[in-house]
């Protein structure tokens, strides 16, 4: 995980662009249900806060997903990505799974409570692809794939996985689906993004009808 940041950081200090104004983002999303790569976590609406800092190509964040019944799924995660242009990108996530009970869920028991993603997503046109490789911690092993195409007044997607994404193990596909978004208008200084997705997962048949709202 060094060493990749250690990539990461010098990517973003050779960039041209990285003198660039640095800029900070906070807000959050409302959520039907969180359903991630075709799995639904929590079984419940979803808080979905985030905060991030962008300087040219480089970005640092962190975001989390809370739900709203206890027990239940909850996650902080913190990422660092850089970006080359407009078609390809690279990020590194550290997947956090918090208790409701913080006392038996250590933050720095990295074995156990949290899983390192490198993943690359790349964009031409209308299409889009995303590979997701674990490597460390909890989960060492899960491949993901998926390929999308934006038709502009919604995008289409299919994701395929392995190990955690499916019930035996054996790479499938867990995540197709349709989804959209809109703005509605209140007032000329308030407008409300609504988004809304149905998603397939094949491998354990279970379908998916989630809309959200974002601050």
């Amino acid at each position: 995980m060094l060493k990749i940041g250690m990539v990461i950081m010098t990517l973003f200090l050779l960039s041209p662009k990285s003198t660039a104004q640095v800029e900070l983002n906070v807000g959050a999303d409302l959520m039907s249900r969180y359903v991630w790569r075709g799995t639904d976590f929590g079984g419940s609406p979803s808080i979905q806060p985030y905060l991030e800092m962008s300087a040219g190509n480089f970005v640092l964040g962190a975001w989390g997903a809370y739900t709203t019944n206890l027990p239940g799924a909850q996650e902080a995660d913190l990422y660092a990505g850089y970006s080359f242009g407009d078609v390809f990108g690279i990020t590194l996530t550290d997947y956090y799974f918090p208790s409701d009970d913080t006392l038996s869920v250590k933050y720095f028991d990295f074995d156990e409570n949290h899983s390192l993603e490198i993943s690359g997503t790349l964009t031409i046109d209308k299409f889009s692809l995303l590979v997701g490789k674990f490597f460390a911690g909890a989960d060492d092993k899960s491949l993901y794939l998926e390929a999308g195409y934006d038709f502009g007044i919604g995008n289409v997607f299919v994701g395929a996985g392995d190990e955690v994404y499916t019930t035996d193990g054996d790479f499938g596909i867990v995540n197709i689906g349709i989804g959209t978004s809109k703005d509605i208008k209140f007032t000329d200084y308030f407008t409300l993004p609504l988004s809304g997705s149905i998603i397939l997962n094949p491998e354990s048949e279970s379908l998916f009808l989630v809309v959200g709202v974002s601050f």
